[in-house]
């Protein structure tokens, strides 16, 4: 396993990393849209380390809108598939194949 501060423990401090530093990219798999949710837990008890922090790494931890994993993957899903992503979803397009493609 990787160091445990390197995990992805949090769904809150990974946004926060990705939105604050350019060097940290991040793809969302589709287990975020179309899953059970259970690739969020730790389900099996592995020793996944401890964080500089003191904090064992475990399950991932929720936002706190969402009840659990599987109520998170189903919010996410419900976003993705809702109009407004639908009616923006050539903008995307554009950005990471097209014309508005940097680097």
């Amino acid at each position: 396993f990787d160091q445990p501060d390197r995990a992805f423990y949090s769904v809150a401090e990974t946004f926060k990393g990705v939105c604050c530093n350019d060097a940290d990219v991040k793809e969302l798999i589709p287990e975020f849209y179309g899953s059970d949710g259970s690739f969020l837990l730790n389900s099996k008890s592995l020793d996944l380390g401890v964080r500089q922090n003191g904090m064992p790494v475990a399950d991932v931890e929720l936002p706190p809108w969402a009840t659990d994993a599987a109520d998170f993957v189903r919010q996410l899903r419900a976003a993705l598939e809702s109009e407004h992503v639908s009616s923006q979803l050539h903008l995307w397009v554009d950005l990471v194949f097209g014309c508005l493609q940097r680097g």
